[in-house]
């Protein structure tokens, strides 16, 4: 075990490098505040004895560069590491799983004792064979496998802070967020110094973790009651000034620094909370001048691996045990090599048999808990795919939301008239042809929310629509991406609203604040969807997460009325439900992207116009009563005739999910390339203030 004393932020670079093992078969999302001064946690000791798509890399990020800036008296160094694993214990398909994991770890240190071993948070919560036990399984199997530090993500809370602070007494080695507290002190340790060689001067690394303050919106507001999270960068700087005057008054001079940090470079993270931010400044603070920096970074799920200046490096491994990151340094070196292990090379070696067998034992109490059968067969595959479900309205969100519907007929006081549940909170896809077990609910709903119920006003609900369809929009190769109609995808972001009892007409083109075209809701009485009031009271059923705030939907805080585990609703409607009715992947019929200039049966009248006004945009003859068509000469024409057919603009239609397009689908008309021609006026005029973001996220 390595000698500790206890005493993140990046830049993508698309294409990391990857290494091979040479080791052989023998036979696995409280507010953000600043407190002023506060001060240190009696738990953090003093150092005495001896860390959506990313934002491409900018100025500070570098190449390795051809001459590396070197500094004296400095060893080579290895780092090994991890993030956002959630619960991955179990090898899967591109899935390296812990047993192996292990093995390549212990295979590492056998040839180098002197290598670290750290994550950047998010182990514990996420699968439900982790979930079963409140990571704690998990926590003891990272203590088999020899970590030496581990970072706080937002996760990390998700069973709620008195779990949090149980992992510090389950781990054998310190959990560290600095800029996490609670009365004014940190609840966490702030940082560590691991010394692999006490006999060696100068070759410690010192260890600071931070925890992304966006922790504020991606946990349930209960479980961080009192919590504030100070600012990531700030907070970094200020324990590293706190390390290096102790060490100037002890006259040491420590080399190496490692941020463990749980950040990430999400565009929709705030550009001072990014670990790109703060790995930039890091590489311009004078007091780290001379020295190894290293951030490991979390939290976006990206794969990243880039340097910043002349002595800082980071890396980030995508998720889910998909890598393992690895770090090298050659002696006198400031800069490092970040690259990842790819699963393809980790499952070439033989599992660890200790950790395999606590792994057979964990999956062999949870298996026999959840194999109690809900549906014989399911006769439709209920899609979860990440970049569906936070992207448009899916097979499975529908059957999650109308689990919530349903309930709410009967479980409150008040009926509801519409139930949304967002698609960061739908983790897994059910089968088709396969029996749906306990086991199958609890991986689309792994994190235990209650469904509640609150009263809103119409300008709520279109303030609430209004955000989750408020992402920047998706590009791929240079090509915005397209849905089967043409329509600009959004980029994915976990607060995208899965729907039942309403339709949300939105178009993509238009900047973010005018998207929404027009919102109806159910009548729960006779079923027929009517236009929204701003003014009129609804009551609304969603998760207990988003009720209380939580993605940024500040306009849904208030009183609720509280029901059972969603995981428990979902299972009753499944068992109830006709999943027939639910066979289209991609039905477009709840949440509808449709371009606001397009008319279907050419009668002068814009589909959404028509819709308004309660008439058929398919048929010509069908066409609002005393309403003016608009003027041809106004509508959006194609170009081809304009000057803007020189600047085409590419684009690139997305893979569809859908095995079959509903019947009351608007058809797309036009071939692709005359979609680009048709887009160009549109494209050109709003995507610039809509945005569009380069993708390089992890599944």
């Amino acid at each position: 075990m390595a000698h500790q004393v206890s005493a993140e932020e990046a830049q993508a670079s698309p294409e990391p490098a990857t290494t091979e093992l040479t080791s052989q078969p023998t036979a696995e999302t409280a507010s953000a505040t600043q407190p002023t001064a506060p001060a240190a946690s009696a738990e953090e000791k003093p150092a005495a004895d001896s860390q959506n798509a990313a934002a491409p890399a900018g100025p500070a990020a570098t190449e390795a560069a051809a001459a590396p800036a070197q500094s004296e008296n400095l060893s080579e160094a290895t780092i090994l590491h991890t993030n956002d694993v959630h619960g991955r214990i179990v090898e899967e398909k591109g899935v390296i799983g812990d047993a192996k994991l292990a093995t390549v770890i212990k295979e590492e240190r056998a040839k180098n004792p002197k290598v670290l071993v750290v994550d950047a948070g998010d182990a514990f919560q996420g699968l439900p064979i982790s979930n079963s036990s409140k990571g704690e399984e998990r926590a003891k199997i990272l203590n088999e496998i020899g970590y030496d530090a581990m970072a706080v993500g937002n996760h990390e809370f998700d069973f709620g802070l008195d779990e949090a602070k149980k992992y510090k007494e389950i781990l054998k080695f310190p959990l560290l967020s600095s800029n996490t507290y609670a009365n004014n002190a940190r609840v966490f340790q702030a940082s560590t110094i691991v010394d692999k060689d006490p006999a060696v001067e100068g070759d410690e690394f010192v260890v600071i973790g931070v925890t992304t303050p966006e922790t504020a919106t991606k946990t349930h507001p209960k479980n961080i009651q009192g919590v504030t999270f100070t600012d990531p960068i700030t907070e970094v700087n200020r324990v590293i000034d706190e390390i290096e005057a102790r060490a100037a008054a002890e006259g040491k001079n420590y080399k190496n620094y490692v941020v463990l940090a749980h950040l990430g470079v999400d565009t929709t993270t705030p550009t001072e909370w990014r670990g790109s931010t703060l790995a930039e400044a890091l590489s311009k603070n004078p007091k780290l001048k001379g020295k190894r920096v290293t951030v490991i970074d979390g939290h976006s799920h990206t794969v990243e691996s880039t340097t910043y200046g002349d002595n800082v490096t980071y890396n980030q491994t995508g998720s889910y045990l998909h890598n393992i990151g690895k770090v090298t340094f050659k002696a006198n070196q400031l800069l490092g090599n970040p690259q990842q292990i790819p699963a393809e090379t980790a499952k070439k070696v033989a599992p660890d048999p200790v950790v395999a067998d606590m792994v057979s034992k964990i999956k062999a109490r949870y298996d026999a808990d959840n194999a109690k059968v809900i549906v014989a067969n399911s006769p439709v595959e209920l899609n979860g795919d990440r970049e569906n479900v936070r992207v448009r309205e899916t097979n499975l969100g529908n059957v999650v939301a109308d689990a919530l519907y349903d309930y709410g007929q009967t479980g409150f006081a008040n009926k509801t008239d519409l139930a949304v549940t967002n698609g960061g909170g739908l983790r897994e896809t059910i089968a088709k042809d396969k029996p749906i077990t306990k086991g199958d609910v609890i991986a689309v709903l792994p994190f235990g929310n209650t469904i509640s119920q609150i009263k809103v006003t119409g300008q709520n609900i279109a303030d609430m629509f209004a955000k989750s369809l408020g992402s920047i929009l998706q590009e791929k190769d240079g090509k915005p991406v397209l849905d089967e109609n043409g329509q600009p995808l959004l980029e994915p972001s976990g607060g995208y609203l899965q729907i039942s009892g309403a339709k949300v007409y939105y178009d993509t083109t238009l900047p973010a604040d005018q998207r929404v075209l027009h919102i109806e809701i159910k009548n729960k009485e006779t079923g027929v969807y009517e236009p929204l009031d701003p003014n009129k009271t609804y009551y609304l059923t969603t998760n207990d997460f988003l009720a209380a705030g939580g993605d940024g939907y500040t306009m849904l805080g208030g009183p609720r009325e509280e029901g059972p585990s969603m995981d428990v609703a979902f299972a009753d409607y499944l068992a109830k439900a006709d999943l027939t009715a639910y066979a289209v992947i991609n039905p477009n019929s709840r949440a509808i992207s449709i371009s606001s200039t397009k008319d279907t049966d050419g009668d002068g009248y814009t589909d959404i116009e028509e819709i308004k006004q309660g008439t058929d945009p398919a048929n010509a003859a069908s066409y609002p009563a005393g309403a003016k068509a608009a003027d041809p000469a106004k509508q959006a024409a194609p170009l081809a005739n304009t000057p803007n057919q020189t600047k085409q603009v590419p684009v690139h239609v997305a893979k569809t999910f859908t095995k079959g397009l509903a019947a009351k689908e608007l058809p797309q008309t036009g071939s692709e390339s005359a979609v680009a021609l048709s887009l160009v006026g549109i494209v050109l005029g709003f995507f610039g203030l809509a945005g569009i973001k380069k993708s390089h996220k992890e599944d």
